[in-house]
């Protein structure tokens, strides 16, 4: 297949460990509260063993292997936005305005990205996809690390399983992004090294996020909590500051998207 053994040793030790992670969601009902997430997982290990057949029957250097792999690439990502956007739901959904704003963004992030790849690279679609892929991790890591700088800002409680996973979606985009810049620019004088060593670095740092996963869905994950399910003269008692600021913040978001009150 054209494969280092190191980096076929870390395909199945990815492939192991994300059945194993089906497995804990399963077993413990995860996939209830995180279906979207659940598919992202199911997702990346098919892919890894649609792409290990691939290679074994017509090369990973074959045009058949270039298009499943970024054809099957772009399948996950877009789910791995969606896996994101669930938890950050679960985790703002008290806050209607703030989570308006964050969805927006991840949204209005990924449009802009696709209309500026096809107007730059119209009629190369090999450049495009390798743009689109290093545009989707850095608008996607921005994006993620602007909505936890709000929720830490606003000291909203998120809980420890859910703040692993965001961690986990953000590491995997930054490292991502060093590979597909710094390493690229290291590497520049040895262009057939450096396919192999992204390839094992890539997979070593998903094995690295997987494991935490893995360890962090061990436990229940909360129930979810309402917004103010305390009157509102005991709640501004608690923090007032901070729940004041969180709630001016969260009230004109609302204003300014249109969004109505949940029915009580």
């Amino acid at each position: 297949m054209n494969l280092p053994p190191l980096v076929e040793i870390l395909w199945a030790a990815s492939s192991l460990i994300q059945l194993a992670l089906c497995l804990i969601i399963i077993i413990n009902g995860h996939f209830r509260k995180l279906p979207f997430f659940t598919t992202y997982v199911c997702l990346n290990l098919c892919q890894v063993l649609f792409l290990y057949s691939i290679y074994r029957s017509y090369g990973r250097s074959s045009h058949v292997a270039f298009l499943a792999s970024w054809w099957s690439e772009a399948i996950t990502l877009l789910a791995r936005v969606f896996a994101t956007v669930e938890i950050l739901h679960l985790v703002l959904s008290a806050y209607r305005g703030i989570w308006g704003l964050a969805w927006r963004l991840l949204a209005g992030t990924s449009v802009v990205l696709t209309v500026c790849v096809v107007l730059a690279y119209w009629g190369n679609p090999r450049q495009a996809l390798m743009s689109a892929d290093r545009g989707y991790n850095l608008i996607f890591a921005t994006t993620l690390i602007a909505c936890l700088a709000l929720i830490r800002y606003y000291l909203i409680r998120v809980d420890n399983a859910y703040k692993i996973l965001l961690a986990g979606f953000c590491f995997y985009a930054c490292f991502k992004i060093l590979l597909n810049t710094v390493l690229y620019d290291f590497l520049f004088n040895q262009r057939s090294r450096y396919p192999f060593i992204w390839e094992i670095l890539a997979v070593a740092s998903y094995v690295i996020v997987l494991i935490v996963w893995s360890a962090a869905l061990l436990r229940p994950l909360p129930e979810k909590q309402k917004q103010q399910s305390l009157p509102t003269y005991v709640y501004g008692r608690i923090s007032p500051q901070i729940n004041f600021q969180l709630q001016a913040i969260n009230r004109q978001l609302m204003n300014f998207f249109k969004i109505e009150e949940p029915q009580q």
